[in-house]
């Protein structure tokens, strides 16, 4: 294999999961939703956006809801910005979803894991299963992907190997490494990031070793709470400036973290989507901070919580 990155998409910067904002009877609030994708998609340094993933509730978003907000994305995007839309299923149903996209204008796909099933978590782990999935989606669909890596915690986490394995095929082209350790993801950036593009995405303070280490991008939900803020970060690790990069985590990204995500180790079922949601709701972003069941929404306990964090941030006054 070559020692350079020959994809035939590379990615660098940011990239921030967007979310999708809903009306009070639930359905989608597409006039919200443009003002938010495009003041994320029109910050200066982000290069592109995803959307229709995890942090945009994709479990309960219908194919007519994706397609019209990849439509409403690309409308709003700047020209030379890469739109990237969440899939999920497996077998037949990832194709379905994977054309769907591609039709509606996606750029690339960020591919959740397939094998996040009991019967099937195992399967992640052997590098046959895994290459056999996206030489699927490589062959039906044609569209550069981006493997998301999950936690070791998750149980579906891809063994090294298997993502060694999969990054042969031609139109995988990046790992969302959110693989929850900077162990782990030291170990896939020593072996792959010569071969295509590794975009760190972390949500709580091991990120900041993650991208010290060495990264190329990032594809972060939180990056859409003062989106300026995450590029300055990114680029800051990009360009090997240590102390600017520890000092914006350490006096802005931090209390992010903790308010919004509580480092990833919840206290309770409320939706981290929901305490995002209430992150832009107390900024004057968007209308209100409501998810769709399942998804539990917040508690007066955790805006307060999420209140907190954008006063240390400095993003808002008590």
């Amino acid at each position: 294999m070559s020692s350079r990155n020959e994809k035939s998409l590379v990615l660098s910067g940011l990239y921030p999961a967007t979310i999708t904002p809903f009306k009070a009877d639930l359905s989608v609030d597409y006039d919200a939703l443009a003002r938010h994708l495009r003041e994320t998609a029109h910050t200066p340094g982000v290069q592109g956006i995803a959307v229709n993933a995890g942090l945009a509730e994709i479990l309960q978003l219908s194919d007519e809801e994706k397609k019209k907000i990849l439509k409403l994305a690309r409308e709003v995007m700047l020209p030379g910005q890469t739109l990237i839309s969440g899939i999920e299923g497996r077998g037949p149903a990832a194709v379905k979803d994977g054309l769907l996209a591609k039709e509606a204008g996606a750029d690339a796909l960020l591919v959740l894991n397939p094998f996040d099933a009991r019967p099937y978590r195992r399967l992640a782990q052997n590098p046959e299963s895994a290459y056999q999935f996206y030489k699927m989606l490589d062959e039906q669909v044609d569209l550069p992907m981006i493997v998301f890596q999950y936690p070791d915690q998750s149980g579906c986490a891809y063994s090294l190997e298997s993502l060694i394995r999969i990054s042969s095929i031609p139109n995988v082209v990046a790992i969302k490494a959110a693989c929850g350790t900077v162990t782990r993801y030291v170990q896939i950036w020593e072996a792959l990031h010569d071969k295509l593009t590794i975009l760190a995405a972390l949500d709580s303070p091991p990120l900041l070793g993650m991208i010290l280490h060495g990264v190329h991008g990032a594809l972060i939900g939180i990056g859409v709470i003062d989106t300026p803020k995450w590029v300055e970060l990114i680029d800051a690790a990009i360009s090997g400036d240590a102390v600017k990069a520890q000092k914006i985590h350490r006096e802005f990204c931090i209390p992010i973290m903790d308010g919004v995500f509580e480092n990833q180790e919840p206290s309770s079922p409320t939706s981290e989507v929901a305490c995002v949601k209430e992150a832009l709701m107390q900024l004057g972003q968007i209308p209100n901070s409501l998810v769709r069941p399942p998804a539990v929404n917040v508690t007066e306990a955790h805006r307060a919580h999420v209140k907190h964090g954008l006063v240390a941030s400095g993003l808002i006054k008590t």
